[in-house]
């Protein structure tokens, strides 16, 4: 799937961010006129993300979100977002073809943003989109604090909780020790998912199945994937690409 970076700016600036060094506060929007030229670049795919910085900031993503809707070559689309201006642009996001990937955020983070998170997910599903939300986070700390994403993905009933490891920008850690620190951060995410019936998946950034035990490997096997595919590739059997 082709990626369409609509934007540089964003509203939030988290701690993890890897884009923080040239995210800015305006300038650089994508028009209209190179959207669709972009679109005609990747038409091939049938699949399109939308990106930023945060996308539901641009000033055209309405019209953005209508002209995939009508666009035939395009079999699926997702919308990148922090999930604040949700309600903002309720109209256009109830495409059937729509994936929304929201980008948790702890109320720790965000403060009281979180209740606007929370409002606009509740909204998609009043308008017949729950099955069309994927709920992210980024484990970028040790012991990370996991109730808010579980407190949304059990109150709304989210099975799909699309989860990356963050690679620190500061190398002078080695990857594999990183990797080996990390995973009892993301197990503890894993056990608490399962206990609600959700199921994480990977569509970047997997630990490398050398840094699990049998144990733990078995563990991570009994998660109640999609697929056989999606287990692999959890346990870095296989490649998402």
């Amino acid at each position: 799937m082709a990626n369409i970076a609509l934007l540089n700016r964003c509203n939030l600036k988290c701690p993890y961010c890897f884009a923080n060094d040239y995210t800015k506060s305006k300038g650089d929007d994508i028009d209209v006129d190179t959207f669709l030229e972009l679109l005609d670049f990747i038409a091939p795919d049938r699949e399109v993300g939308l990106i930023g910085g945060e996308a539901l900031l641009h000033e055209k993503i309405d019209t953005f979100l209508e002209l995939l809707d009508n666009d035939y070559r395009f079999r699926a689309v997702t919308l990148f977002t922090n999930g604040i201006y949700i309600d903002k642009h309720i109209d256009y996001l109830k495409s059937p073809n729509l994936i929304i990937l929201i980008n948790v955020n702890s109320k720790e983070q965000i403060g009281k943003l979180f209740d606007s998170v929370d409002k606009g997910i509740e909204l998609l599903i009043n308008n017949g989109m729950r099955s069309n939300i994927t709920l992210g986070i980024n484990i970028y700390k040790e012991n990370q604090d996991f109730t808010d994403i579980i407190y949304l993905a059990k109150k709304y009933g989210i099975k799909k909780i699309r989860v990356s490891v963050v690679i620190p920008q500061d190398k002078s850690e080695g990857g594999i020790n990183y990797f080996y620190r990390m995973k009892k951060t993301l197990l503890s995410l894993c056990h608490k998912l399962k206990e609600i019936g959700a199921c994480p998946y990977y569509d970047c950034n997997a630990i490398p199945e050398c840094v699990y035990t049998d144990k733990e490997k078995e563990f991570i096997s009994s998660l109640p994937f999609n697929s056989q595919y999606e287990r692999e590739i959890f346990i870095d059997r296989k490649s998402t690409r």
